[in-house]
């Protein structure tokens, strides 16, 4: 990236002769109140690695807003970043708040990731969706670094197990939102002391962990009083009678994804619908020929 050049001419009017002109850079423009607060956010990551080439005043910028930042969010661009490219964009962070990895398969590792979380005790958010190449001790060392995080995502991370997500359940007790999707290894235990620990827990996805039952899900509704949404998606050995209790004792709940739970039924969704629950199963529709006799009989005045 060419620096931007701003040219500003002052003139004396007593003499039209001397004339002082003044050039001014990018560089110039102030770093922290205007360039890392409304440019740098709306340059994508590439381009902000070529601007550390320009110069060493631009590679000391550059190096300034990475080691402040906020946020790193490489999940548009995962297939090409490398360890080296994460090491100088974390390497003297300490306030990061936002971490989003997502789809980093090739390059993400414990190594890599453990160091960053060691020295951002700031956390609020975790993404490591999808991250086949890390395993249940970055969640240890998350759990005794970063006590504050608020959203973990761990979608289809099936390396997670039970003692990972205890970890994660007794030191983090401050998470409000955690997406466990295709975490094959957690069971009811794990579920259980996660409701029983983290009482601030709005958002839960617990979708695709088959051996899930209904003894986890009424803790719970029991537990886990600040739910709000619930995605129990393609756990099919839950039935209707976790769903009932969920009616009975999850006052705050406003959304459950309950599709493709083959036991669970219109008999227990029903409770939840009167309350107003956003449900992603349908209901199901009365017969077209009921239907239509029903319609007609309201307009009917049957005289005897």
């Amino acid at each position: 990236m060419a620096e931007a050049m701003l040219s500003t001419s002052v003139s004396d009017e007593g003499d039209d002769s001397s004339e002082i002109e003044e050039e001014l850079t990018l560089l110039d423009i102030p770093w922290e109140d205007v360039i890392f607060r409304y440019i740098m956010p709306c340059l994508p990551l590439q381009t902000k690695f070529q601007l550390r080439r320009v110069s060493k005043q631009c590679l000391e910028m550059v190096t300034l807003y990475f080691s402040i930042n906020k946020t790193v969010n490489t999940c548009r661009i995962a297939n090409k970043m490398t360890t080296g490219a994460m090491s100088i964009m974390t390497r003297n962070n300490t306030s990061l708040h936002d971490l989003v990895l997502r789809n980093s398969k090739d390059w993400l590792t414990d190594a890599v990731l453990r160091p960053i979380l060691k020295q951002s005790p700031k956390l609020q958010r975790l993404d490591i969706s999808n991250c086949s190449s890390v395993t249940n001790s970055t969640l240890q060392v998350l759990g005794v670094n970063c006590q504050n995080v608020r959203t973990v995502c761990l979608n289809d991370c099936h390396w997670v197990s039970v003692d990972g997500l205890t970890v994660l359940a007794i030191q983090c007790v401050n998470i409000e939102s955690l997406d466990l999707t295709g975490c094959w290894g957690v069971n009811d235990e794990a579920i259980t002391l996660l409701a029983m620990q983290c009482k601030k827990l709005q958002y839960l996805s617990l979708a695709k962990i088959y051996g899930l039952t209904d003894y986890a899900v009424s803790i719970l509704a029991r537990e886990a009083t600040s739910m709000r949404h619930l995605n129990i998606r393609g756990c099919w050995r839950l039935s209707d009678d976790s769903i009932r209790i969920l009616a009975e004792y999850a006052t705050n709940l406003k959304a459950l994804e309950a599709r493709e739970c083959r036991d669970i039924t219109e008999n227990s969704l029903y409770k939840l619908r009167q309350r107003g629950v956003k449900i992603d199963v349908r209901p199901p529709q009365p017969p077209r020929g009921l239907a239509g006799l029903r319609h007609r009989s309201k307009r009917l005045n049957l005289q005897i």
